[in-house]
């Protein structure tokens, strides 16, 4: 990966890592404030609460991660974010109604996957074992 491409990647994530929160309080807000009979009570609610608790541990497990080396971090960083993309898609999948918005959800995981297994392969070959999970 080029200097170049690491940091775009970097800022990106950075953004999304302190996006996240706020986005996170606006959908509550907006669910709550405009959502459909189905997401007032039901799968909106499990949906919701599922969202939250898992933008919260893919935080805590972000902030957890942490190397000397800002590259080592940022790969053990990035592959948390990842594990809550992941998880986020988990849950459209279990909860969605749309089958294109499930399917985009399936994609979005199994690029996930992909994205980890390569932040993996690059710090098992630059001397650091990825989290276990």
């Amino acid at each position: 990966m080029s200097f170049q491409s690491r940091s775009v990647t970097a800022a990106l994530a950075a953004s999304l890592f302190f996006a996240a929160p706020a986005m996170a309080q606006a959908q509550g807000h907006q669910g709550m404030n405009h959502g459909s009979a189905q997401q007032a009570g039901g799968h909106g609610d499990m949906a919701r609460q599922e969202y939250m608790a898992a933008m919260q541990q893919m935080n805590e497990r972000m902030m957890a991660a942490n190397d000397p080396d800002p590259d080592r971090a940022f790969a053990l960083k990035m592959i948390e974010h990842h594990r809550g993309g992941i998880a986020m898609s988990e849950i459209e999948i279990r909860h969605g109604d749309d089958a294109e918005a499930k399917r985009m959800a399936q994609k979005t995981a199994d690029m996930q996957r992909k994205e980890i297994a390569e932040l993996e392969n690059w710090l098992r070959r630059h001397g650091s074992r990825p989290a276990a999970r």
